[in-house]
This record gives structure tokens, C-alpha cells and sequence, in this order.
């Protein structure tokens, strides 16, 4: 890959941003989450943000390197629990329902943005590095929304 060009550099920022604003509002919310099962989602999904930010990082520093192996490439089922819930603002007190329906709303969006990027990109490391990740957050929002059906559906 030669350098990558500038409105590419802007959009990849772009998206560094929107993982560390990710991270910062999961971990943000785990230390003040009420019960362990919230606190190790939270962290887990930080976690994976923290090395989506790394990708992207490494991405503009010229190290491509392949990013989807046969498990991402598999068709992830989008159970779309959280698409039709209410959002209400996250706060540290929210409770673990709330958490869960702004977490899900957060990774689908993040999933359409790099849905988008990769369809539109002209740069094929950079349409596989979107793809991979657009995957990766459909699955996190997969997690979130099993997560919702055992938890909060169970419950009512």
C-alpha cells in the first residue's frame, strides 16, 4: 500500500475518534456499574474498542497486515432488539437496561459508519480493514442484545 491519502487520513481520524469516545463512555460506565455482570460487558467491550482504535492506528501507519479471518467473515444474525427501544441519555447511575439499549444503538451505528466506509472507499486495504470492523461491531451489538434477551426479557 502506498501513503494513504488524505480524505482517507481524515475518515480513518475520524473513526480513531469514535473508538477512543467508545472506550471512554464503556469504561466510564463499568466503574460505575452496579453489579459484576455490567462491569465485565462494559470492560470486555472497551477492551475490544481500545483494539479496534489500534487497527485503525496501525492502518495509517502503514501496517495492513490481513484483518478478516474466516470467523469475521461469517453472516452475523442481527437479532435488532435494541433498534426499536428508547434511548435514554446514559448516565453513571443508568441502570444496566438503560446501558444496554445505548450500548446496542452506539454499536449499530458504529456498524452502518463502517459498512458505509467500506462499500464507498476506493483503497481495498482500507474497504477489508472497514468491513472487518463493521462485522466486529454488528457482533458486539449481538452480544449486547443476547445479553438484553436473558436479562431484561427474562425478568418481565
Amino acid at each position: 500500500m502506498g501513503t494513504v491519502d488524505n480524505e482517507l487520513q481524515r475518515i480513518i481520524r475520524t473513526a480513531i475518534q469514535r473508538e477512543i469516545d467508545a472506550y471512554n463512555l464503556y469504561k466510564t460506565v463499568a466503574d460505575n456499574a452496579e453489579t459484576a455482570h455490567a462491569k465485565d460487558l462494559l470492560n470486555d467491550l472497551a477492551a475490544q474498542e481500545l483494539g479496534h482504535r489500534n487497527r485503525l492506528e496501525g492502518f495509517l501507519a502503514g501496517n495492513v497486515g490481513k484483518v478478516l479471518n474466516k470467523r469475521q467473515q461469517q453472516k452475523i444474525v442481527d437479532l435488532k432488539i435494541t433498534d426499536y427501544l428508547v434511548e435514554e441519555p446514559l448516565t453513571p447511575d443508568a441502570d444496566f437496561q438503560t446501558i444496554l439499549i445505548v450500548a446496542g444503538k452506539r454499536e449499530k451505528a458504529s456498524h452502518d459508519l463502517y459498512e458505509s466506509l467500506a462499500e464507498v472507499t476506493e483503497d481495498p486495504d482500507a474497504a477489508q480493514l472497514f468491513a472487518f470492523l463493521a462485522a466486529e461491531e454488528l457482533t458486539h451489538k449481538r452480544r449486547i442484545e443476547t445479553l438484553y434477551e436473558q436479562l431484561v426479557y427474562k425478568e418481565n
